[in-house]
């Protein structure tokens, strides 16, 4: 378009409008192009104007808007568009204007609405600065010129007679269409502008397949089973699906054309927009094309966790549930579901007394209320290596019946073993388990006393029941981290067991567990594993132990665990790891059968806080007595210890039953209760009952400092 300024100033000003409209539409963060093309737009540009409006200049085959700069101008550029809030087109051309270019805004407004969405809107740095010239270009730049500015004209002797409305030598300045783009708008990582297109056109595209496919319905549905617990670390999706759901309400709301323009809005740098292909998508899409519930859970759980797809709880109906609660309030067990945690108020004596004391007196577990706690002091637990062992049998029989004073020494790796008991609000409530008190108790993360660590490598399906363990975990909920750590032990034949050779076949070591993107299993249950599980195979020597980092994004560090012979030896390394350098965490030695350990890593003793106690240290026992289905007369199931601390709190609300110790009667219904179980937790009170629980099948220890006929350490072994 050439306009000279000595004669018009209208395309000045019209350009100036077009700038400002098009500063609004780059505001909504989010630019796009319509289908139609920037030819046509030219087309219909040029087609706007009556011939008195842009009459022959210089040729007879052009006029004066015909200009070259403004045509590559609109033809690259004429199609960029906006979406309002109310999801509708918006064009730079949407401007209130008089006069010659009155007709040229509407037409070209009218047409570029009626066409649809295509690609999103990018320059990148490199066509501007190397292809395109509308400028000199620097990444440092807030905006960038698009088009052509102005540029001057000096017509020659035969240009003057060829046109006959200009002179020989006269130098004119002609105005065209341009525009300046933020920043944000220009690429700068170097990538193809097809390749930037792609990235928002896919997951456009899966975004919109989507909304269409899975319906309002099925997700809330897949909400509820979350909630349940039907799905298999399912809680770890929810988030998605909480998302999503309010998201397909104001899609359904939407007209057609409304819909397209919305998916490219939403979909725009939206980490769930190819929500359909992920593992929870699958599970949305399965259950609206009509897959039984049963079966798309069981699937889903399949595919989550090949090894564990059966510990889930399974869907319930609304059927189910109404069954579950008429039963109840049939059979007067209403009450006995409002529970929280017991108290030592609670607790009678008769219900603490141990079986096997023989004549020794035990006394009312009140006794430890008067107790003072000796003077905070940090311990490692090699300080304790020399102390007296006693069997737990030894020590409830001939110790506890003498002790005015007992204190347990908390360490880091007892989390699983931190426990609380739980009771009815009514006391007088019907007993709901298989022993004859509503008292029942949970384990922190169900653990029971068992490792943490050891029990993710058992939920990937690694092995732990060899004769030398080595196990690492990383990454723990932290999504931060996703680096790549590789656990790594080398033979006394110098052969080395690690992601690149997982398994020796002389000594029987094996490396069964190498996850490498911990992201992809959101960050859950981070683990590798090395296990030999012969000791005949394992030749006599030293096997030693590395992490190596073979790739840092983000790395925190780790935790570690050798075992052997029973005993399971920390570590804990709270540093970032440069990639491809090694940290050492011990050396087993074997001889004869017999291993022994040096640490090259220090053991975990840095103390961290468990259930509000500081690890490291003693705590008070406030009670000391068996798990309630083994109280008075009762002898159901496995027997736990219970050393419960002073001020130990669940930081968490937790369980308040589970269903494999309840009735018969009730167990009909308990699909409905473990759900129950699951949603209606209880929440930590300050006198709660919580602290140290052993499982009498489960191999572990317990140092504690006792006072009464005389002072000592002891270390009670189960």
């Amino acid at each position: 378009m050439d306009n000279i300024i000595t004669d018009k100033t209208t395309m000045v000003g019209f350009n100036n409008k077009i700038q400002t409209k098009f500063d609004e539409l780059s505001k909504s963060g989010k630019l796009f192009r319509v289908e139609l093309t920037g030819q046509q737009i030219w087309d219909l540009y040029l087609n706007s104007f009556s011939d008195e409006n842009d009459p022959i200049f210089r040729d007879p085959e052009s006029s004066e808007h015909n200009c070259n700069h403004c045509k590559n101008f609109v033809r690259r550029y004429g199609n960029i568009v906006s979406v309002d809030e109310n999801y509708n087109i918006t064009t730079m051309f949407d401007v209130d204007i008089e006069g010659e270019y009155e007709n040229t805004v509407k037409d070209l407004s009218k047409a570029i609405k009626s066409s649809k969405i295509t690609e999103v809107f990018f320059e990148t740095f490199d066509v501007l600065d190397k292809k395109l010239n509308y400028e000199k270009c620097s990444k440092k730049n807030d905006r960038f010129q698009l088009g052509i500015v102005s540029n001057p004209k000096c017509y020659t002797k035969e240009e003057a007679e060829k046109f006959g409305v200009v002179k020989p030598n006269e130098i004119k300045i002609f105005d065209h269409f341009h525009l300046f783009l933020n920043k944000q708008f220009v690429d700068m990582s170097g990538s193809s502008i097809e390749s930037i297109m792609a990235d928002y056109r896919e997951p456009k595209i899966v975004f919109e397949r989507g909304m269409e496919e899975i319906s309002l319905d099925t997700l809330e549905l897949v909400r509820d089973l979350i909630n349940q617990g039907s799905l298999l670390d399912g809680q770890t999706h929810l988030y998605k699906i909480e998302q999503l759901i309010p998201l397909k309400k104001e899609y359904n709301e939407l007209s057609k054309k409304q819909k397209d323009n919305w998916l490219w809005v939403k979909s725009y740098k939206f980490n769930l927009a190819k929500f359909r292909g992920e593992l929870i998508g699958t599970l949305c899409v399965e259950l609206s094309e009509g897959k039984e519930i049963n079966d798309a859970c069981q699937a889903w759980n399949k595919r989550v966790d090949p090894v564990n797809y059966m510990k889930t709880k399974a869907p319930i109906t609304k059927k189910q549930i109404d069954e579950a609660k008429a039963y109840v309030e049939k059979n007067g067990y209403e009450e006995s579901f409002d529970r929280r945690f017991a108290t030592i108020e609670d607790i009678k004596v008769s219900e603490i007394l141990h079986s096997n004391v023989g004549k020794g007196e035990i006394k009312s577990v009140s006794m430890f209320d008067k107790m003072k706690p000796t003077t905070s002091t940090r311990h490692k637990r090699s300080e304790f290596d020399g102390v007296e062992e006693v069997s737990i049998d030894k020590f409830m029989k001939d110790i506890l019946p003498t002790c005015s004073s007992v204190e347990a020494f908390l360490t880091n790796n007892q989390e699983g073993n931190l426990a609380s008991l739980t009771t009815a609000n009514n006391p007088d409530s019907k007993p709901i388990f298989k022993w004859s008190n509503n008292y029942s108790w949970t384990f922190n993360g169900d653990l029971a006393g068992k490792s943490q660590i050891k029990e993710a490598v058992k939920s990937k399906g690694g092995k732990v029941d060899g004769v030398l363990r080595f196990s690492i975990m990383w990454a723990e909920n932290d999504s931060s981290d996703n680096s790549d750590l590789d656990a790594w032990c080398q033979t006394p034949n110098k052969t080395r067991i690690g992601f690149s050779s997982s398994r020796d076949h002389i000594s029987g070591g094996n490396l069964d567990i190498d996850i490498r993107v911990p992201n992809e299993f959101n960050n859950k249950n981070i683990v590798e594993n090395i296990t030999f599980p012969i000791l005949s195979k394992m030749p006599n020597g030293k096997y030693i132990f590395w992490i190596n980092q073979c790739a840092n994004r983000g790395s925190k560090g780790f935790k570690a665990e050798i075992e052997f012979d029973g005993e399971i030896y920390s570590y804990e390394y709270n540093k970032s790891i440069s990639t491809n350098n090694n940290v050492q965490v011990a050396e087993v030695t074997l001889k004869d059968g017999k291993f022994t350990i040096e640490h090259k890593l220090p053991e975990s003793t840095s103390s961290k806080e468990l259930y509000g106690l500081e690890t490291n240290q003693f705590h008070k026992v406030n009670l000391v007595c068996l798990s309630p289905n083994h109280w008075g007369e009762n002898n159901v199931g496995n027997k736990h210890y219970f050393f419960m601390l002073d001020k130990c709190k669940s930081p968490t609300s937790i369980k308040s039953f589970h269903n494999e110790n309840l009735i018969p009667e009730l167990a009909q219904h308990r699909k409905v209760l473990e759900v129950l179980a699951s949603t209606c937790m209880i929440n930590s009170t300050d006198k709660q009952l919580s602290g140290l629980g052993f499982n009498a099948t489960v191999k572990d220890e317990l140092i504690v400092r006792l006072k009464g006929s005389h002072q000592r350490v002891v270390k009670i072994k189960f």
